[in-house]
């Protein structure tokens, strides 16, 4: 992996949680609203934040066997509905693209790949007649929800759909227990609602789903990317046309299927943030913890839509989507790399500069982030950071967003992140925005 050869670090929220291990003990890492609110992800964050603490090659060791044990199990999911070359072929684009990076490489995702393990495996668990098997399966999507309640939408589809297409019929006494079983999870999560997520009263736009998917999600941003996500567009609709035309249904086969299957994945993992929107870049690509694997679904299919009609160009096509992918994934293994630098570098410089700070110590001018990867984004952020640098809970920290805020402070009490950063700025944030944008 890049970024193991480059130097893992820390970005972001796993600095407040880090500092919550450090001087309120392992279990306190997740802090009291999210103990409540996501148990399972506080018992995550209690041994990624607590027991192993500030070891990021540790940290990225675990999310690197958890996304080989998902990527695995994937393939037998995918091998038991659509047969052993669009499953392998699933896999590995799954593995390839970079539309899901914060779930292999920041610590405070981890919960969110543990997720998607979880449910991965409670899907191969659905897919039994035993009683027994059924049971694990409830019980670990109920633990992947209580990790991250996104993926309720999903679980809840597959609990349904799963037993009725494997038999042709529903299975009423599964579809109770699991309405019962993600039903419980879902009341807890809205009575213990985290106050820190803010839903919005009107609808999100989901449409950069698509660019994650099929555009700069998948591939560098510009022409590439552009070819791609035209013939992945173009694809999808001959695969519906196919699905749905009774005139081409007969040229409909398992390629077309996972297709369509992988579309409804797709739409399944974006439903939950139309409220609360992550763009999906980025530390913000965790919106697309269940969405990528439907959407290397759909490419495993459309190449083999394209192998189907030209073998000769099953390799052409193969090569350039890979290609990208793995192109696309160092550079932001890079930007990922760069961020955690920042982030020592900041600490260590503002200790230099303000050995014994008696107010509070400013960062700014603004932070400073590339494809919605940065060290620093919010006060959290930089609080957690320095308590640790200066290893007191009581040091006052806080960061600006703008050169004039930045300017308000006196000289002796604020750092200026430019001379240490390794980042370059590609976008602006604003202050208290609370949303990372996708430039």
């Amino acid at each position: 992996m890049v970024y193991a050869v480059l130097g893992p670090g820390y970005v972001l929220d796993d600095w407040f949680t880090l500092s919550h291990a450090r001087f309120g003990g392992a279990w306190a890492a997740g802090g009291s609203a999210q103990q409540t609110a996501r148990p399972g992800a506080a018992l995550v964050y209690a041994v990624v934040f607590g027991l192993v603490g500030q070891h990021p090659m540790v940290t990225l060791a675990i999310l690197a066997v958890v996304g080989a044990a998902t990527a695995a199990l994937l393939v037998v999911v995918v091998r038991r509905f659509f047969g052993p070359g669009l499953a392998l072929g699933t896999g590995l684009l799954w593995v390839v693209f970079p539309n899901h990076t914060s779930l292999e490489v920041w610590a405070s995702a981890t919960n969110i790949a543990l997720c998607v393990l979880m449910a991965t495996g409670a899907t191969a668990l659905l897919d039994s007649t035993s009683r027994r098997r059924q049971a694990g399966a409830l019980v670990l999507f109920a633990g992947a929800a209580l990790c991250y309640e996104a993926v309720i939408p999903l679980a809840a589809v597959l609990i349904v759909v799963v037993p009725w297409y494997r038999r042709g019929r529903p299975d009423w006494a599964l579809t109770a227990a699991g309405a019962g079983a993600l039903g419980a999870v879902a009341i807890w999560i809205v009575v213990h609602w985290h106050p820190d997520k803010h839903v919005s009263s009107g609808v999100a736009d989901l449409s950069q789903a698509l660019g994650a998917h099929f555009g700069w999600g998948i591939a560098p941003e510009g022409p590439v990317a552009s070819i791609i996500m035209i013939g992945g567009v173009i694809g999808v609709a001959v695969a519906a046309a196919r699905l749905a035309l009774p005139s081409l249904r007969h040229h409909a086969g398992r390629a077309e299927a996972a297709v369509g299957v992988g579309c409804a994945v797709i739409f399944l993992g974006a439903i939950p943030f139309a409220k609360y929107l992550y763009a999906p870049l980025g530390a913000g690509d965790r919106f697309n913890f269940v969405s990528s694997i439907g959407g290397a679904l759909v490419w495993a299919g459309l190449l083999a839509m394209v192998g189907a009609w030209r073998r000769e160009l099953l390799v052409v096509a193969a090569v350039i989507v890979v290609g990208a992918g793995l192109a696309t994934r160092g550079y932001r293994s890079l930007l990922w790399h760069r961020a955690g630098h920042d982030a020592v570098a900041i600490q260590q410089g503002v200790v230099a500069a303000i050995p014994k700070p008696s107010g509070t110590v400013v960062v700014g001018p603004a932070p400073i982030q590339q494809q919605n990867i940065a060290a620093f984004l919010d006060q959290s952020n930089i609080q957690g950071a320095l308590a640790l640098a200066y290893d007191s809970e009581s040091v006052r920290a806080g960061l600006t967003f703008s050169d004039t805020q930045f300017a308000q402070y006196p000289p002796g009490d604020r750092f200026d992140m430019r001379t240490v950063s390794q980042l370059r700025p590609d976008t602006t944030v604003e202050a208290g925005s609370g949303v990372i944008p996708r430039r």
